[in-house]
């Protein structure tokens, strides 16, 4: 008997995880600070993790705790201190790419569910059936495999089958990068010379979830004898952006992807907002559900990922020939700037009727602005000449952040979003 398909969304803190069940997540992953590859996501406390469980099971989903950096010496008592401390907490299954975390795992506590991580990089079968002797029960594959070869690995292993199928990709080998380490290195500094560029004056590594993002800078070539005579790497007005690959979308090939034997679709994502935690959740949401009901996904559904923050979207390496749209290969040589239709302007935290929400404001939103909200039901309803409330006084203006009343005449329900078309501006 097949495994029942999941549809897994990013959770960078609860407020994420909340919009990504309400918009159709059968799971979520979310992470630690101290240990998961996404240090600036929001992560959750002790606290925090309790409140993500119950709130995931008292909904029937799941949720699954990332804690796959690559330990050093000094991560390894923390990492066992930690787990003790949150034995009793129900998580679902813990995401881990480390094999001493792993062996660690499975020595002092076989119960727990363990997945393995696309940092693993478990690109064949004897990988997944090494992973099956420890117990592991998932493997998240690798991204650089063809669909070929993952339906290759899903015959011949007892593994549940798990892959990415939207978000940004490194350039990187499954993820396992250096340069961020090479270039917040104080040792490649020039004597006097300042870090630029950086949040935090201290090596950054992405293999410790900090990476600094050098694949989406700007590159030029120069000869050292010919200083500052830079040479074109196919540079266009943007420059040269030669290491930045495109975004990863799958939303029309779901089919195949179920055919190949994969049950579990992974959105990349952790440190992005609601709007696009929620948007893509719902699209994927209809991709499933049409390609387990026999149906093709609906166009004008699919063109809804374009209105969420992105690179240039591609289907990485699952096809011979790359097939989304352009044609184009992985690598995004233009610019690796997002693009995006529509910018997040509100959150509807309740309807108190009579065509009246109670909203949370996320971008600044002016009066005369025509806006649109959309549900996990892909009903969109357009929002003209209304009104403004703060504290029971009509405005014109509210900047992010503030709660207001909205009079719109039309009847908006908790956890709506908002949005403004760009085009509008």
């Amino acid at each position: 008997m097949l495994p029942i398909p999941e549809l897994i969304s990013p959770a960078g803190n609860l407020e994420k995880l909340r919009f990504a069940l309400h918009y159709g997540a059968d799971a979520v992953y979310l992470g630690w600070k101290e240990f998961s590859l996404r240090e600036g996501a929001g992560n959750l406390s002790l606290d925090g993790l309790t409140e993500a469980v119950k709130t995931a099971h008292t909904a029937g989903k799941k949720i699954f705790l990332a804690v796959n950096i690559y330990f050093h010496n000094r991560h390894l008592e923390p990492f066992k201190t930690f787990i003790r401390e949150i034995d009793s907490i129900p998580v679902d299954a813990f995401i881990l790419s480390d094999l001493g975390a792993i062996a660690w795992m499975r020595e002092n506590y076989p119960g727990k569910d363990i997945h393995v991580s696309t940092q693993a990089n478990t690109t064949n079968i004897e990988t997944a059936r090494f992973y099956e002797c420890l117990g592991i029960s998932r493997a998240i594959l690798a991204r650089e495999l063809t669909l070929e070869e993952i339906s290759e690995i899903a015959r011949n292993t007892s593994l549940r089958i798990e892959t990415f199928v939207h978000g940004a990709m490194c350039i990187a080998y499954s993820g396992r990068c250096l340069l961020s380490n090479y270039f917040t290195a104080r040792s490649t500094y020039r004597p006097g010379e300042k870090p630029g560029g950086m949040r935090r004056d201290k090596i950054r590594s992405a293999n410790l979830g900090d990476c600094a993002q050098p694949c989406r800078w700007n590159y030029v070539l120069m000869e050292p004898t010919r200083e500052h005579h830079y040479l074109p790497i196919e540079e266009n007005r943007h420059g040269s952006t030669i290491l930045s690959s495109r975004d990863l979308n799958l939303s029309g090939h779901i089919p195949a992807l179920l055919r190949a034997g994969i049950s579990g679709f992974k959105i990349e994502g952790r440190m992005k907002s609601i709007y696009y935690v929620a948007n893509t959740a719902r699209v994927y949401r209809h991709s499933l559900d049409r390609a387990l009901a026999g149906t093709p996904p609906d166009p004008a559904i699919l063109a809804e990922l374009d209105t969420v923050s992105h690179r240039p979207y591609t289907t990485g390496f699952y096809f011979n020939e790359n097939e989304y749209r352009t044609g184009e290969s992985v690598s995004a040589t233009e610019t690796s700037d997002y693009t995006r239709k529509y910018k997040f302007v509100g959150t509807v935290l309740e309807n108190i009727g009579g065509g009246r929400a109670i909203v949370r404001a996320q971008n600044q939103i002016r009066s005369g602005e025509v806006l649109d909200a959309i549900s996990p039901r892909f009903a969109h309803t357009e929002i003209r000449g209304f009104g403004m409330l703060v504290k029971g006084k009509s405005v014109d203006m509210v900047q992010p952040n503030t709660e207001f009343t909205i009079e719109c005449g039309v009847e908006l329900n908790g956890m709506d979003l908002i949005r403004r078309s760009l085009s509008d501006i």
